[in-house]
């Protein structure tokens, strides 16, 4: 006996009671034929039509030089609690006129996902050495919960130009490594102290390509390095977080031209209420 496509085919003899045994042989292959024919029209059908499918959103673009690259924000989220948080819930910089939706589509909502712009600001081929972007004072409420959030593990999901932010970090023997996948989380928590602190510093670094015949050049990879940093403007200022002199004031952790290095770090930036977090 022989199954193909989900039937079995068997040959009965004359003494069976089936008649002439080429007779019967002969009418089921013609049937075999026929079946397999049809799946075979519809087999390739199928893949004409995967041909033509098109998902919204992920054409790549060419950014010209200075030109705004947007950064969005997902959702906070946890493998330990599975529950999927609004990053705009915890006491982080918000963009100038509030938070907007970014989503492609329903599909992502209903997902759990909610993608929504940010304040930081990226330009194509455009350095930026410890650019200020805002200053948090922790109230007792916002600590307890930023803090409450560290502690179950929530990560940040970032997205450049439809690609999710890979996390740079380091090793237990102190070398550096790149993830792939889950973002990069909020802070830490001291083994020591159990004191929780939180990730206020980012080094962004994206990978480009000029393709060929096209002008501008094409997001091709997209990182981020987290630190903790207990910032302080040098000469002793107070920012008071809204007037504009206290994004160009410098920073003492901060050299000049510089990308934030691990080993400059002096003091982590602790989550307590009263607390001045520069991001």
């Amino acid at each position: 006996t022989h199954c193909l496509l989900g039937r079995c085919f068997g040959q009965r003899t004359a003494e069976d009671g089936g008649g002439s045994t080429n007779d019967t042989s002969t009418r089921k292959m013609a049937n075999l034929r026929r079946r397999l024919a049809q799946a075979s029209v519809l087999a390739v059908s199928l893949l004409q039509g995967a041909r033509a499918f098109y998902i919204p959103g992920v054409r790549p673009h060419e950014f010209a030089q200075g030109e705004e690259v947007p950064m969005k924000v997902n959702s906070l989220t946890s493998i330990h609690t599975q529950l999927p948080k609004d990053y705009y819930r915890l006491p982080f910089c918000q963009p100038t006129g509030g938070p907007k939706m970014a989503s492609e589509n329903l599909g992502e909502f209903l997902t759990g996902n909610k993608i929504q712009n940010s304040a930081y600001s990226i330009n194509m081929l455009r350095e930026v050495y410890c650019q200020v972007l805002c200053q948090v004072t922790l109230s007792k409420v916002e600590a307890l919960f930023l803090a409450k959030h560290i502690k179950y593990g929530y990560h940040n999901n970032w997205i450049v130009d439809n690609l999710p932010g890979a996390s740079v970090g380091l090793t237990g023997t102190g070398q550096h490594q790149t993830h792939y996948a889950g973002g990069f989380p909020i802070g830490f928590i001291a083994q020591d102290t159990k004191e929780a602190y939180v990730y206020n510093h980012v080094n962004i670094v994206l990978e480009y390509h000029n393709p060929e015949g096209k002008e501008g050049s094409r997001v091709v990879g997209f990182a981020v390095e987290p630190m903790s940093i207990g910032h302080q403007f040098s000469g002793g200022y107070q920012w008071d977080g809204v007037s504009s002199e206290g994004f160009t004031k410098p920073l003492e952790a901060c050299v000049t031209n510089q990308h934030m290095v691990r080993d400059s770090i002096s003091q982590f930036q602790r989550v307590a209420q009263g607390e001045n977090v520069v991001y």
